[in-house]
């Protein structure tokens, strides 16, 4: 699963304060240290604030430079009206935050990610999902090698990325049928091995799933020979 934050300052602010309005709710799982949280809770408070008063500014600054245009170099028959009305911070704006709140915010998502607990379903509601578009993953072609050989069981290789798992596919001599299936990048056939002394091939494929179904190409095929004790 992977987890995002957004690249505009506007929609920054509005994803900072959907994941502190979410958070309390997976708090006792996801277990982020409080005073982050809280520290959180206040720049988002912040960066709110900041964002709207330097759009007022902007707005004034460029009409206030018209009007000092109007003033230098009007035509003549132009009518100066009032002056622009200078921004007013309110007479209570929120404490001031620490510095560097998106930094922050990186560091708590991290966090989240670490528990363990943090699901697809939760990472949606705190606004920090990324959605892998399904066209990309559909050209998705796993690359499969065998790593290493467990008291005689092949252990398979792949890399998962942003697929949920694979499903392995085995053949022994008559065609390839379904194995497993595996959310790890490793997987061991744990399948009985020959008799003893008896040497055989077996052949494997795997194809990637997202969803709970197959999704992309097949991988490469790989023979693997396990010899009975």
């Amino acid at each position: 699963m992977k987890t995002y934050i957004e690249n505009t300052e506007e929609k920054l602010v509005k994803q900072i304060a959907q994941f502190c309005d979410k958070y309390t709710i997976y708090a006792s799982l996801l277990k982020v240290d409080p005073t982050k949280i809280d520290n959180l809770k206040a720049g988002s408070l912040f960066m709110a604030f900041i964002l709207e008063i330097q759009g007022k500014v902007q707005t004034l600054a460029v009409t206030f430079t018209a009007y000092k245009d109007l003033v230098f170099y009007g035509t003549g028959t132009d009518v100066l009206g009032v002056l622009p009305v200078l921004p007013v911070y309110p007479t209570s704006p929120p404490p001031v935050c620490l510095a560097a709140v998106e930094s922050l915010f990186r560091e708590i998502i991290q966090q989240c990610v670490k528990s363990g607990k943090l699901t697809e379903d939760m990472a949606k509601a705190l606004g920090i999902f990324e959605e892998v578009p399904v066209v990309v993953l559909e050209k998705g072609t796993p690359v499969l090698s065998l790593k290493s050989m467990n008291a005689g069981q092949p252990k398979l290789h792949t890399i998962i990325g942003d697929y949920e798992g694979f499903e392995v596919w085995k053949d022994t001599g008559d065609g390839f049928v379904f194995l497993n299936v595996s959310n790890s990048p490793n997987y061991t056939d744990t399948s009985a091995l020959p008799t003893g002394g008896i040497e055989l091939v077996w052949k494997y494929k795997i194809i990637y799933r997202y969803k709970n179904a197959q999704i992309g190409n097949w991988s490469n095929v790989i023979s693997v020979a396990v010899k009975g004790n």
